[in-house]
């Protein structure tokens, strides 16, 4: 550390001090002026005139406000990412053995090899990226282009001299990792791994089907096969329903890399979820046979549901609200413009949407009938509607109007909404949504939790519901308290490209009013019924009091049993009034599970079923793809080695001689007045001279 010192005014202004600080001590002690001392005791005069001279001097300097400006340099490490590929695709190879013995300690040996100059940074990459230093080889996928992600954004202010990416290039999820190594600063050093010589393989590439069929139909399912090096062999592609078989095929492979698309056609037999499985004869000399079988799940469901949206005049709203209906085949969508259909076919349907309906009294015995008939209503206010009649229905959401006029209204996702799980597509786009147009007034409701979206009104926010949710004498409503849905899923496209999240909301929001009324006490409920391998298995659960109040005191407690009879338990843990159960990653099976609740001495149970679908993209492909490890490396100025290279790794980087310290220089400024030596050195000179004077008996 360096130290200067400066001041505000030119130096020159140092010779005033000095002056001022000689004129001072002249007068006091000089010649002509009172005797301190007698003449033997001239020497103190002269002590005391330097001691007086230099504190009027130094207090004098201080005036002109000096600063000290303190230099300092710290040197910054480089830092060297290591990154190994994690996936199980490195083990699917002959030398898997060889990779366990050399990369499991690598990052130590690597960071013995470039020397301690140099900061290693271990990464491990499959799934997503994670800070490890010991491989496992267990990743179900691999996402290369989340790698870099990580890294710009942990490292963007850093000094990263470059990058060592160990891997066989193979990657399923994701984007192309040379495009997401563009704005990479520093170099990417590749090192192959596997074989890229096309060896003998029958794999099932693909399997293409509907996730859903409806019970009774026939469905296609699509079987492509790719078969390398069999010309000439026959093999059998086999499909079972459990363990029962459905479907058998005999293939002959026609050339030295074959591929065949099989389509099969078959029976949704029963509701729920059906699990099928792909099989191929295992051909000697295979690679590998973990790729001669594939499973997949089809669920089946009852029929569709059906849906009226009764209107009284055209309005963009109906088509929009319509096209998103239809958007899931689940739901069959007709319309009625006569504003009044008959009770005796709205009654029919699953569900009723009335569009700013009522708009008079002829509307009313309709309306009425329906709530007789414990049809779920879907209300879209507007314009038209008659509020007075529409207070009268008592369906649990009454409006005091106060003007005539209108609000436009944006909307704000509530937080404390449980009725059914809002997307996070839908909380990241609803702020860019434009505004309905909403009747100026107040509602009344019976609970916020049961708000899908608040109003909020430029920036301010209200209480005041834009979707609205009821479950009112054992019948369900829903409420759009305004209208322009239309410009949502305009804007919606414009944004994502797709209605998706328009899509999403008008579908979940139909789903939770048709659901048959569930009077249970005790629900135990996943979004999904089947999960991937390296997905975490999510239960939901809710419990009612005897007042079919929401409660969360007791304690839940779940057991989960695989296809072997081996039992898993587990406890729950409470939300704001319910419970949440993260029962982490299950290997691939069927489960099923008994939930229980003791409260007040009463036992609540609830049983299912969910499937764990085993991820096999590790072992679809077999060919190392070196082409891209080295396209990535030239596009960012590193080298690829291969394997066989691995220990040069460390010399090459160094005589490259882009991975290179960075010095810091650190300056600091600090006023000299405020530093304490300054302080106690003038304290000093005037007590020493304050004490002199009085040792040698001066006035």
């Amino acid at each position: 550390m360096s130290v200067q010192f400066f001041t505000e005014y030119p130096l020159w202004f140092i010779l005033f001090c000095i002056a001022a600080g000689g004129g001072y001590a002249f007068v006091l002690y000089g010649r002509g002026h009172s005797i301190l001392f007698d003449n033997n005791q001239k020497l103190w005069t002269w002590v005391i005139a330097v001691i007086r001279f230099l504190s009027v001097s130094i207090i004098a300097f201080l005036l002109l406000n000096p600063l000290l400006k303190y230099i300092s340099s710290e040197v910054e490490k480089p830092i060297m990412i290591l990154a190994i590929d994690n996936s199980e695709s490195i083990i699917n190879q002959a030398d898997s053995a060889l990779y366990r013995k050399k990369l499991t300690n690598f990052f130590t040996t690597f960071q013995n090899q470039i020397g301690n100059e140099i900061k290693v940074q271990p990464y491990l990459f499959g799934n997503k990226p994670e800070v490890k230093d010991k491989p496992d080889f267990k990743g179900k996928q691999t996402d290369i282009s989340a790698l870099f992600e990580e890294v710009s954004n942990v490292y963007s202010g850093s000094n990263v001299g470059g990058m060592v990416l160990i891997s066989d290039g193979i990657y399923n999820k994701g984007t192309n990792p040379v495009y997401a190594s563009k704005n990479t600063r520093f170099p990417v050093f590749t090192v192959g791994l596997g074989d890229t010589i096309t060896k003998k393989d029958l794999k099932i590439s693909n399997i293409r089907t509907n996730s859903i069929a409806y019970l009774n139909n026939t469905f296609p399912a699509i079987i492509d096969v790719q078969a390398d090096k069999c010309a000439g062999q026959t093999y059998m592609l086999s499909i079972l329903n459990g363990e029962n078989k459905v479907f058998e095929s005999r293939i002959t492979a026609s050339s030295v890399s074959d591929f065949k698309s099989v389509t099969v056609d078959l029976e949704a037999s029963k509701p729920g979820v059906m699990h099928y499985t792909a099989i191929l004869t295992n051909l000697n000399d295979e690679i590998t046979w973990l790729n001669n079988r594939r499973d997949f799940f089809i669920k089946v469901i009852d029929a569709r549901q059906k849906v009226l949206i009764a209107a009284r005049s055209p309005h963009p709203d109906i088509s929009a609200i319509r096209q998103a209906i239809e958007s899931n085949k689940n739901y069959q969508v007709e319309v009625d413009m006569t504003g009044n259909p008959s009770l005796d076919k709205a009654k029919d349907f699953d569900l009723v949407i009335l569009h700013q309906l009522p708009a008079g009294n002829n509307n009313l015995p309709l309306i009425e009938g329906l709530k007789v008939n414990k049809i779920p209503l879907l209300f879209v206010l507007g314009r038209q509607i008659n509020l007075s009649l529409f207070n009268s229905l008592k369906v649990g959401l009454m409006f005091n109007q106060t003007g005539g006029g209108y609000n436009q209204t944006t909307g704000i996702i509530n937080q404390d909404f449980y009725l059914f799980e809002t997307s996070d597509a839908l909380k990241s786009n609803l702020p860019y949504f434009p505004p309905f147009s909403v009747a100026f007034g107040n509602f009344s409701f019976k609970d916020k939790s049961q708000i899908m979206v608040y109003q909020q009104i430029g920036s301010v926010k209200t209480d005041q519901p834009l979707i609205y949710f009821n479950d009112d004498d054992n019948n369900r409503y829903g409420f759009f308290t305004g209208e322009g849905f239309w410009r949502w899923r305009l804007i919606d496209f414009d944004r994502n490209n797709n209605h998706d999240v328009s899509n999403d909301l008008i579908c979940k929001s139909i789903q939770y009013l048709v659901a048959r009324n569930d009077k249970r006490k005790f629900r135990v409920y996943t979004v999904e019924n089947t999960f991937y391998e390296n997905e975490p298995v999510q239960f939901n659960a809710e419990y009612y009091n005897q007042s079919y109040e929401l409660v969360n005191k007791a304690e839940v407690k779940l057991t989960l049993t695989n296809e072997k009879g081996k039992n898993y338990n587990y406890n729950f843990s409470r939300t704001t009034n319910a419970y949440k159960l993260d029962a982490g990653i299950l290997a691939p099976g069927t489960y099923t599970y008994l939930a229980l609740v003791i409260s007040g001495g009463n036992n609540e149970i609830a049983k299912g079923l969910v499937i764990v679908k085993p991820m096999q993209l590790e072992y679809i492909e077999t060919k190392a793809n070196h082409d891209l490890l080295k396209q990535l490396a030239t596009s960012t100025g590193g080298k690829f080695v291969s394997f066989e290279d691995l220990d040069k790794l460390a010399e090459l980087i160094k005589k490259q001689g882009t991975v290179k310290p960075v010095m810091y220089e650190q300056k600091d400024y600090r006023d000299l007045i405020n530093q304490k030596w300054v302080f106690f050195l003038i304290l000093f000179l005037i007590t020493a001279e304050w004490f002199i004077r009085k040792r040698n008996g001066a006035y």
